[in-house]
């Protein structure tokens, strides 16, 4: 739990610099502030101070944040400082720094992450006074901050380690999960009145209760009752009960990691995992219980209840409102009492013992002149997936080449685009590999300009030539790609801004591509849930759906007639 004093939220601007687009102060939150500080009372910044701040000590660049000048700082000073670091990739906390509101008092040390998407950072007026937190996530071109109270700053000159401070995670993962909706309100002009509305139930008197978007949502549609009694006291997480139609729905979702190297020299690497997702749209507080299948296999086995041959569950991590009556690597029972009242996560796992990959290819590509290259990929379904997909689409980035100028394409399936930046194609494949024996394939030439990548500054671009052969028919279009042409998987994959930056490692036929794909009704490990005892008690008629869908995260194929990217492996010897 924690309480914030303010929020901000910062756009880049076309001109490169920053604007705030929302300001929102909790008065109720700076009283209480205020009498707990007494005379060491440290206000909240002006929105113009903020921009100062934010233009003086978190100078970003285009590959996330970067810090000016920092003056030195004693061995002393250094002690007094923490710092917390996050475990996950996309998101680090970085080092706290002591500094200055005054230029002339100014001490500060920061290292930051040109990956990292937030900051925790301190800052004081002076060694004798109360230190002020400021917590910031980034999120595309957005910033979100925020002030959360740490009365340990405010009633001591105490300097606590950041990771004794659960209000600073908590902060954190109030920005992360309010980002992912703020967004949407945030492309509309201002003043936002909706966001407005749904700040003020998320964060009433400055305390987070429930960030989730579609919680919210149903409690402004439908509002809370005039007259209600309730036979027992509700969990925090439910803060109305559900009415109307009743329908329990159950989705297992497995990813993939895959690298394909089509080298035998280099073997294929994978690594998939799952999670149990759950939405309980039931009336009342009920208990619900259903049984895993196949069982999970107990620790220490070698393989599961049909074979050892078959796939292990693995690493199961279960949620803390979900009880098991009894050991679940025995009868695989899962009871949880009071279901939220939407989406969570029951069980998140690991799947180990995968033989064969959902997908198999090669990707080969080489270069027939100085600014032409001649490509085949030819990718096979595996013959145990269901052949529906959600979608199935192919990009190849094509790093440190000029523009793409003319294409010639024959895919056996499918439809071919030119990306936006001119450096990439995509390859949308569709819903089913219609090919015989459930094979594709796409032979393709491009052509490069012959304009040099260093040269600044570049000249305007020339309007790709698209030349597509098909079954289906024949295309030929000289002109820029459409704006509406747009493809929201690829675009807001963390690795499709990975695709964007340089790779001095891939230069000539150094080259990938990469994977996105969700296949419907489908798992590697096989987990599933029995219908028939799926239980609610007290007992009542409800719907049941079950879902099960595997999902691509970075599903990688590696040029074979190149170079690429591998960890070595040692082999293990016996003493």
């Amino acid at each position: 739990m924690c309480t914030l004093r303010a929020l901000w939220v910062l756009k880049e601007n076309s001109n490169g610099g920053i604007d705030i687009i929302l300001s929102k102060r909790i008065n109720t939150v700076e009283n209480r502030v205020r009498a707990l500080s007494g005379s060491n009372y440290n206000p909240i910044p002006i929105d113009s101070e903020l921009i100062t701040l934010f233009n003086t000590e978190l100078i970003k660049d285009s590959h996330g944040y970067s810090t000016g000048q920092t003056s030195p700082i004693s061995f002393q000073q250094q002690q007094q400082q923490t710092s917390l670091h996050s475990q996950q990739s996309s998101s680090s906390l970085l080092s706290a720094s002591m500094a200055s509101k005054q230029q002339n008092q100014q001490t500060t040390s920061t290292n930051i992450n040109s990956s990292a998407l937030s900051l925790v950072k301190i800052y004081t007026n002076t060694p004798n006074t109360h230190t002020l937190a400021i917590c910031l996530y980034k999120k595309k071109n957005l910033y979100f901050i925020t002030l959360p109270v740490i009365e340990e700053f405010l009633v001591s000159n105490r300097k606590p380690s950041l990771i004794d401070l659960p209000s600073i995670t908590a902060a954190l993962n109030f920005l992360e999960e309010t980002s992912i909706y703020m967004i949407g309100f945030l492309n509309k002009p201002p003043p936002y009145p909706e966001l407005q509305v749904f700040l003020t139930n998320i964060i009433p008197f400055g305390q987070p209760i429930d960030t989730n978007f579609n919680n919210v949502k149903a409690m402004i549609r439908q509002g809370f009752p005039s007259s209600e009694t309730f036979q027992q006291k509700r969990p925090a997480w439910k803060p109305f009960l559900h009415k109307g139609k009743q329908q329990l729905d159950f989705i297992i979702s497995e990813t993939i990691q895959c690298i394909l190297y089509d080298n035998p020299s280099i073997p294929d690497v994978s690594k998939v995992s799952g999670s149990l997702i759950c939405k309980a749209d039931l009336e009342g507080m009920p208990e619900v219980s259903f049984y895993l299948q196949p069982t999970i296999a107990a620790p220490g086995t070698v393989g599961g209840i049909i074979g050892q041959n078959e796939p292990i569950i693995t690493n199961l991590a279960i949620d803390s409102t979900v009880q098991t009556t009894s050991d679940i690597n025995i009868n695989n029972k899962i009871s949880f009492f009071n279901p939220p009242l939407d989406h969570f996560k029951l069980l998140s796992y690991g799947v180990q013992g995968i033989k064969a990959m959902p997908l198999r290819g090669f990707y080969q590509m080489k270069e027939t002149s100085l600014n032409s290259i001649k490509v085949l990929i030819q990718l096979k379904l595996n013959s145990e997936m269901n052949n529906s997909f959600d979608y199935c689409l192919l990009k190849i980035p094509f790093k440190n080449r000029s523009n793409i100028i003319h294409v010639n394409a024959s895919p056996t399936t499918g439809s071919i685009h030119i990306d936006h930046s001119l450096k990439a194609i995509i390859w949308n494949i569709g819903q089913k590999f219609t090919g015989r024996n459930l094979e594709v394939a796409l032979p393709m030439e491009i052509v490069f300009s012959s304009v040099p990548t260093t040269l600044k500054p570049q000249p305007p671009p020339q309007p790709p030539t698209l030349i597509v052969s098909s079954s289906s028919g024949n295309q030929n279009i000289t002109a820029f790609p459409k704006q509406d042409q747009s493809f929201p998987i690829i675009d807001s994959s963390p690795f499709d801004q990975d695709d964007a930056l340089p790779d001095p490692f891939c230069t000539g036929s150094n080259s990938y591509v990469r994977i996105y794909f969700k296949i419907q009704n489908c798992t590697l490990s096989g987990l599933n849930i029995d219908p028939k005892k799926v239980v609610i008690y007290p007992t009542n008629k409800f719907k049941l759906n079950i879902e099960r869908e595997l999902l691509s995260s970075e599903y990688i194929i590696w040029n074979s007639l190149g170079s690429s990217k591998y960890s070595y492996q040692p082999s293990s010897t016996s003493k």
